[in-house]
């Protein structure tokens, strides 16, 4: 070797030495974008699973359980128990001996003259007559009390509680294609979430 040369060392503590590609630092400095998508990637798929599950175990509570468990659930579709009962609210009720209703519950029961509509109201006041005890009904946003009268008699459905807002997705749900759309729009972005992941691991693979 000759004399006047000069061997260069490496000083692995300065930080003006430029890094070379594929370096650790370099890696190092591109996992925290990557590791960000990953994040949101998978918050979002456990978004949407949690979703669809809410949506589904409702849409079998109001469908499914009444047939097996001792309640009634029912899509409240007018304003006339706003505020109290918002319009697109889920009301839950609970089987109850006509003479153990009192007033102020909030009860439901087949509109007088149409078999095919169920109100719930709330009882104002209660009657004897002739024929046995009646119930006087009214909607707490309207200004006066039904014209019609709901015998006392047997059993009947009080309500327990509500779950607003949730009843406008069930009430899409009826027909047989909404319910086959709940099934089918999370299976599929899941699907592509799934791709998209299987995609980027082999991108970085590569």
């Amino acid at each position: 070797m000759n004399k006047d040369s000069v061997i260069l060392a490496r000083n692995p503590g300065s930080t003006h030495e430029p890094l070379g590609m594929g370096t650790p630092t370099d890696t190092l400095q591109a996992q925290p974008a990557g590791r960000s998508t990953n994040v949101v990637v998978r918050l979002a798929s456990w978004i949407l699973v949690a979703v669809a599950a809410v949506v589904a175990v409702a849409l079998l509570a109001v469908t499914v359980g009444p047939k097996f468990l001792p309640y009634q659930a029912l899509v409240v579709r007018s304003g006339s128990m706003s505020p109290t009962i918002p319009t697109g609210s889920i009301v839950f009720y609970k089987k109850v001996a006509a003479n153990k209703v009192k007033v102020g519950d909030i009860i439901v029961f087949q509109k007088p003259g149409d078999t095919n509509e169920k109100v719930t109201h709330r009882v104002v006041n209660i009657s004897s007559s002739p024929t046995g005890n009646y119930y006087t009904t009214k909607g707490d946003a309207n200004g006066a009390a039904d014209a019609w009268r709901v015998p006392a008699v047997g059993t009947g459905w009080v309500s327990s509680f509500h779950v607003p807002t949730i009843g406008y997705i069930l009430a899409g749900l009826e027909s047989t294609l909404g319910r086959l759309l709940l099934l089918a729009v999370p299976a599929a972005l899941l699907g592509l979430i799934t791709l998209y992941e299987i995609w980027r691991d082999r991108g970085k693979k590569a």
